[in-house]
């Protein structure tokens, strides 16, 4: 009797085993199955798709070499024409007619005006990119002292590196730097020295506006391995529309020639009312882009030349 319960235990046992087993070998395909030429065009399948002989799958995405293939956006076309508007931060009516102008332009804001701080959270709800104007001295100023906010000539650096500190802090969220005014700053190698070694251990950028043609802004920064552009022409130093187009064209010549032109204007009406009717056309050739997209493009080994 012994001997029949353990042959029954052990037949159990077998039994549950092979039926346990028979549930695996019925969730694949029968052998007979996969070798009919019909079966793998009904049921693809990885596992069970054939390779030529000699090739080996490859791997997926995720295990490659190097990680997911990047795909490299297309340059805007060439030339490019930036816009940039000088002199926010004293009107909250002009910071919101400007917002609406369908044109890719950049703000340049004054720090510690009435409306700085206005026109900066304006220019982020629209998604207005826009840099700090820093206020330097110009020829005939009086000396600026530390109080007035104005980097000038003959500063210590430590007083440049604390203007600086404090206009970055008021503008936190500005992707670069240019002058308001100061062809006398911008024209002397030790200040210019001063700004951009302050300017270099931080991600903005910086423009030289040209107020003069003695500056060395555009070159220092250069030098210091920032990147940088200059700007080649004021559009409204004379208002008229007839004079802001004249100057227009000249920068769209620059730009041909080129291959990028930066162009600035104020916050006036008349600019206002310029800009708009421009927005309603496309260039002539090339595209408008932000400052901050240019100076992304310049950046690249294949753009034109940046050297004035």
């Amino acid at each position: 009797m012994k001997r029949r319960r353990s042959f029954l235990r052990r037949a159990l046992i077998m039994g549950l085993f092979a039926l346990a087993m028979g549930g695996v070998f019925l969730a694949l395909p029968g052998e007979e199955k996969r070798n009919d030429p019909g079966w793998e065009e009904n049921n693809p399948s990885p596992h069970y798709a054939p390779l030529p002989e000699g090739e080996e799958r490859p791997l997926p995405r995720e295990e490659r070499e190097g990680g997911p293939e990047e795909i490299e956006e297309p340059l805007p076309e060439r030339p490019w024409i930036s816009i940039v508007i000088d002199d926010f931060g004293f009107s909250r009516a002009m910071a919101e007619e400007y917002s609406g102008v369908d044109l890719p332009i950049t703000w340049a804001i004054i720090p510690f005006q009435p409306q700085s701080e206005n026109s900066a959270k304006r220019a982020a709800s629209a998604e207005i990119p826009f840099i700090i104007h820093m206020p330097m001295g110009a020829q005939g100023d009086k000396a600026w002292t530390e109080k007035s906010g104005v980097i000038d000539k003959g500063m210590s650096a430590e007083t440049v590196t604390l203007l600086l500190r404090k206009a970055m802090a008021s503008l936190p969220e500005a992707q670069g730097m240019n002058n308001h005014r100061g062809s006398r700053a911008t024209a002397d190698k030790a200040t210019m020295e001063m700004v951009m070694n302050e300017l270099a251990a931080t991600s903005l950028f910086f423009l030289d506006s040209r107020t003069s043609s003695s500056s060395v802004a555009y070159e220092t920064a250069r030098k210091k391995g920032m990147a940088a552009g200059y700007a080649s022409v004021f559009l409204d130093n004379e208002t008229s529309e007839e004079s802001m187009e004249i100057q227009f064209r000249r920068g769209l010549a620059m730009a041909g020639k080129r291959g990028w032109v930066v162009m600035i204007g104020h916050t006036r009406p008349d600019t206002l009312n310029f800009l708009r009717k421009k927005s309603a056309v496309p260039p002539e050739g090339g595209t408008y882009v932000t400052l901050p997209v240019l100076m992304d493009l310049l950046k690249r080994p294949q753009h034109p030349s940046p050297a004035p």
